[in-house]
């Protein structure tokens, strides 16, 4: 009989310990939801928006999968030309000049991503009715519960004044 307490109480303690992480699910910290992700699931802040038809579901899926496409590129070229980057500074004898290029070649391939992102902004704000737009406005990440945009180096709520 005490060996059946004894399991029943592991196994009750084992469960007790594995539900809050069931329950908090997929998707890590910040309010990021199981829904972020190119397999073809909507974005987690498309999935706050109601009322999307089937249509505009459709739509926003086939844009984002259009910017994915056109965006990883971009990202991978980054990433090459950052480990370029920091292998120049690695130098016993850093060429400014070498340097300075490698830093403007990343510097352009950073506007060409923001140019791909903002291109995709506008054609989902296409998608949207005015309501739907002013939903996701609301749900964007730096938007804090007042609709204000957050200043930088400002503090959060509950951080503590002393």
């Amino acid at each position: 009989m005490k060996k059946v307490a004894t399991t029943v109480g592991i196994i009750a303690l084992a469960a007790a310990l594995a539900v809050p992480v069931y329950a908090y699910g997929r998707g890590g910290s910040k309010g990021r939801g199981a829904g972020i992700g190119p397999e073809g699931r909507q974005a987690a802040c498309m999935q706050t928006i109601p009322n999307l038809t089937a249509e505009q579901s459709a739509k926003l899926t086939e844009l984002r999968t259009q910017r994915n496409q056109e965006a990883q590129p971009i990202r991978n070229e980054m990433i090459a030309k950052r480990a370029e980057l920091r292998n120049l500074w690695l130098q016993g004898n850093p060429d400014e000049a070498a340097i300075k290029a490698k830093q403007q070649e990343l510097n352009d391939l950073r506007v060409k991503l923001q140019d791909t992102m903002t291109k995709y902004q506008l054609e989902v704000n296409k998608v949207l009715t005015p309501e739907q737009q002013a939903q996701l406005q609301a749900k964007r990440p730096g938007w804090d519960y007042k609709g204000d945009m957050k200043r930088p180096g400002s503090r959060g709520h509950g951080m503590r004044t002393w």
